[in-house]
């Protein structure tokens, strides 16, 4: 007994003063241990779980924890509870129970056990939600160019989808926005093709779909591009219209008033801002971009951004936006932001449904492909189905739904912009399943 309290004392000194040479300033030690080698010393010197979770708690650092760390702790003997801390020390553990210590490492498997868990979970208790309000999520269109499509070719020498390339720098400018998530309509699939989806397992039974809910979104955002060229401003004198109207050199005259014009470059869009669920029109704007400077060249608007280097992918690049036509389109995209910026937090949030793949699990903890831009906030509630069947079109082959069952449900703890993780309770669930036809996790409306 007297050997084993010294050996717990020397595990705890040793953690404690690798924490203190981390927190040292100008400390550099050659290889500070790491949380999870320092927990699975801990455990297999029989430290108790109740005291490795206390230490935890006063540290106050949460782990990164990544699937192989995990699965390192969890071979180790290291108990749910203490890696539950480990990843979010405010949390509450249940009650602790003691963990024997290891005496070797259990080889991992080749081909990962059918029943996956091994035994059941239980079902998760309900997290606090998260403070603040939910992003809203508007859908944007690529703005319709038709109107000045022959602008476009005579400028960059080429047909460039200005519509697309426009939307994708607001997509970029909207990036670190507090208050929506932008999203092409074209990832979300188009209203009226997901009017037509199959009532299976995943569809409303017997009910007609909102278009809000089918394509995740709280707005829809529309853009027709009016303006896409110059803005003449001709600095002429009186001698050289006597000249060009009277005089045997009037065509020089006239090119002499031609070369003192100063072109301005100038970029307008009629904006539109849609209910996604009734289709009524929430808010109209004008967003009319302009470049500072001037140029007396016309062909110097666009600078080297011409011919095949004229895309619309390289529309987000500075070297487009370095060119004055290039200033005046970022003017634009810049009163657009700030026009959804404003208008957007007053939007009421659709009921919508989110769902997504569960993509990994280790215990019962559940890693889902959906996350804060989805809408996914810290304490929803997620109910896991498992795959059964596809339900396939005969002719086109297209899988319209998918056939389900519900094995258990989730609740989001932590939630990133792309996806969220936290406690899974129901059936085992299996790694042979998860790789074969998968599940889905979809939330459950409030």
């Amino acid at each position: 007994m007297l050997l084993k309290r010294i050996t717990i004392i020397s595990i705890l000194g040793l953690a404690l003063a690798l924490q203190g040479a981390q927190d040292k300033p100008g400390s550099r030690p050659a290889a500070a241990a790491s949380p999870v080698d320092t927990v699975v010393q801990l455990v297999k010197g029989g430290t108790s779980e109740g005291l490795i979770i206390k230490m935890l708690q006063k540290q106050n650092k949460p782990a990164n924890l990544t699937p192989a760390d995990m699965l390192t702790l969890q071979k180790n003997g290291v108990s749910e509870n203490i890696i539950l801390v480990m990843m979010d020390p405010l949390s509450t553990p249940t009650a602790a129970t003691p963990v024997p210590a290891v005496a070797s490492v259990t080889p991992v498997r080749a081909e990962p056990a059918p029943a996956g868990l091994g035994t059941a979970c239980p079902l998760p208790a309900d997290v606090a939600a998260a403070p603040g309000v939910r992003k809203r999520r508007v859908a944007v269109e690529a703005f319709d160019y038709s109107a000045v499509k022959t602008q476009v070719t005579a400028t960059f020498n080429n047909d460039v989808n200005i519509g697309q390339g426009i939307r994708a720098m607001l997509t970029n400018k909207m990036g670190q926005s507090k208050a929506a998530v932008l999203v092409e309509r074209e990832k979300l699939g188009k209203l009226k093709d997901e009017q037509t989806l199959g009532t299976t397992s995943s569809s409303d039974q017997g009910k007609k779909a909102k278009s809000g809910k089918l394509v995740g979104a709280d707005a829809i955002l529309f853009g027709d591009i009016t303006i896409f060229g110059r803005d003449d401003i001709a600095k002429k004198n009186g001698a050289a219209e006597a000249l060009c109207k009277f005089g045997r050199w009037g065509c020089a005259a006239a090119g002499i008033v031609r070369s003192k014009k100063t072109d301005k470059a100038v970029v307008a869009i009629t904006l539109r801002l849609v209910d996604a669920e009734t289709g009524e029109i929430i808010e109209t704007a004008e967003a009319r971009g302009e470049s500072v400077r001037k140029s007396t060249d016309w062909g110097a608007i666009a600078g080297t951004w011409r011919g095949a280097a004229a895309t619309t992918s390289s529309m987000t690049s500075s070297n487009f936006e370095e060119t004055i036509i290039g200033e005046a389109t970022m003017d634009a995209v810049t009163k657009i932001a700030a026009f959804l910026n404003e208008k957007v937090p007053e939007l009421a949030a659709k009921s919508r449904g989110v769902e997504g793949r569960v993509a990994n699990f280790n215990g019962c903890t559940l890693y889902v492909s959906v996350g804060g831009n989805d809408g996914v906030q810290v304490g929803d509630r997620f109910e896991i189905h498992r795959i059964v069947n596809p339900v396939i079109d005969p002719q086109t082959k297209e899988v319209l739904d998918q056939e389900t069952v519900k094995v258990g449900e989730f609740v989001a703890s932590t939630v990133h912009d792309k996806v969220a993780f936290g406690q899974y309770g129901g059936e085992p669930l299996s790694q042979a399943d998860l790789k074969d036809k998968g599940y889905t996790a979809r939330l459950v409306a409030k």
